[in-house]
């Protein structure tokens, strides 16, 4: 009695659970497709030709792979700094003119300045290019480029949007601000930048790719849809036979 309790709730929860995946499966669908076209946009946009760029003079043998408006350069800027300090002294009265006591200060100043703290802070706003040879930013009063030859360091902070980049030939490095919401196009398109610089990109699509079979390989199945027949030799279903042609 036991055991057909037990059955009857499996074929319960494995009912619930068949309802539940023909209910989630549209949204399941959606999330892979929009996974997958992100992917393949990055495919695209890797293997299309290199575009020149006619608002910057390129270098022989240069092509832009991004342009992003509305960048901030950032720098390290001392604040605003306050005096502390006082005065002190003594009051000698030296003479008395219509009953009125004249008194004569002697004083002096002690206290000192100190300076503002140093902040980073948004000097200028522009646009960042990025080619195959350097990445450049461009404003009306700042300009900074940074050459791949002489490039030591690349850091990106996604979360809040920022790229570092230290070159050889500069003692601060290049702080460019651009927002989250544009991090992951940022980071791509260096990568790329400097894949094509080095003339590794063949590589650098192939693992794109491979990140694009992988997530064909992840695609959802419909629920719903009736299960393929086996193979007679117990292998995966055979495909239905093409009828001979007349």
């Amino acid at each position: 009695m036991f055991d057909e309790f037990r059955k009857r709730r499996e074929a319960a929860k494995a009912q619930h659970q068949a309802k539940v995946a023909v209910h989630d499966y549209p949204k399941r669908l959606a999330a892979w497709q929009a996974e997958r076209d992100a992917e393949q946009a990055l495919i695209d946009a890797a293997t299309s030709p290199p575009a020149g760029n006619a608002e910057i003079v390129l270098h022989q043998g240069e092509s832009c792979v991004g342009v992003l408006s509305d960048c901030g350069l950032v720098e390290e800027r001392r604040g605003a700094g306050h005096y502390v300090g006082g005065s002190q002294g003594i009051s000698v009265p030296i003479a008395k003119i219509g009953g009125r006591t004249v008194r004569y200060y002697v004083g002096a100043q002690r206290g000192h300045f100190d300076q503002g703290p140093m902040a980073q802070s948004v000097v200028a706003t522009g646009t960042l290019y990025i080619t195959n040879q350097r990445m450049l930013f461009t404003g009306p009063t700042q300009t900074r480029e940074c050459a791949f030859a002489k490039v030591v360091a690349v850091n990106r902070d996604d979360q809040t949007g920022t790229l570092t980049v230290a070159v050889s030939n500069r003692q601060k490095p290049t702080v460019v601000t651009y927002g989250p919401s544009v991090a992951g196009w940022v980071g791509f398109a260096v990568d790329l930048a400097l894949a094509r610089w080095r003339g590794d990109d063949a590589q650098f699509i192939a693992n794109l790719k491979s990140t694009l079979a992988a997530i064909d390989a992840r695609k959802p199945q419909d629920p719903s849809a009736p299960p393929a027949a086996p193979s007679p030799s117990g292998g995966p279903a055979a495909p239905p036979a093409t009828p001979p042609s007349a």
